[in-house]
């Protein structure tokens, strides 16, 4: 991150991929620049920057994605009516977690908090977490997963006392806490700007 000026506003940039459209698939993530200058938010795609006053902001959703065996990395989608949204991604270029960015995407949606804070109460809707369909679906999937990776292992090496299953199962046991922990973290909710969920933050 770096503090700049441009035509007089205080700057702060964050080095933080940008999606202009975050339902479609990406395989690398290219277009990188995120900042908020004065009353504007500035992003970089391509070779240009674009932008809009943070007035325009009228809606902002955090998430939290979880890649089994690497760890989590947060989401910011912010919204501009009937603009297309922008997403704020805290992961690698190949959507992979990052701990060198972690504390730029943590202080970027805390300043754009404070920012959208000031604003009349009703202006900008804040929300965290999946879908409701989503959550089921991954509560589905946590006990599938949890039986295939965790409990039958587990009954094989009583069974059989071999010990490789002690390993599966130590191995599955990691995989059910890590989907368990993404889905307590991204229950659906609203939420105070003044008061970021900690856990929607790396």
């Amino acid at each position: 991150m770096q503090d700049a000026r441009e035509d007089d506003a205080p700057r702060r940039d964050y080095g933080l991929f940008v999606r202009c459209n975050p339902g479609a698939l990406a395989l690398k993530l290219s277009d990188e620049g995120i900042a908020i200058a004065g009353d504007r938010l500035v992003w970089t795609i391509g070779t240009s920057e674009d932008s809009r006053p943070l007035t325009d902001i009228n809606a902002v959703h955090l998430s939290v994605a979880h890649i089994a065996q690497h760890g989590d990395f947060g989401s910011c989608i912010i919204h501009f009516g009937e603009a297309a949204p922008l997403q704020i991604v805290g992961s690698s270029a190949f959507g992979f977690p990052d701990e060198e960015r972690d504390p730029v995407y943590a202080a970027f949606v805390r300043d754009l908090h404070q920012h959208l804070a000031t604003r009349p109460a009703g202006a900008v809707r804040f929300s965290a977490g999946v879908s409701e369909g989503r959550l089921k679906a991954v509560q589905v999937m946590l006990v599938i997963t949890g039986l295939l990776f965790a409990a039958l292992p587990l009954v094989l090496l009583l069974l059989s006392g071999d010990l490789r299953m002690l390993v599966a199962t130590a191995a599955g046991g990691i995989l059910v806490a890590g989907l368990y922990g993404w889905m307590q973290k991204n229950r659906p909710r609203g939420y105070d700007p003044q008061h970021v969920p900690r856990e929607m933050l790396p």
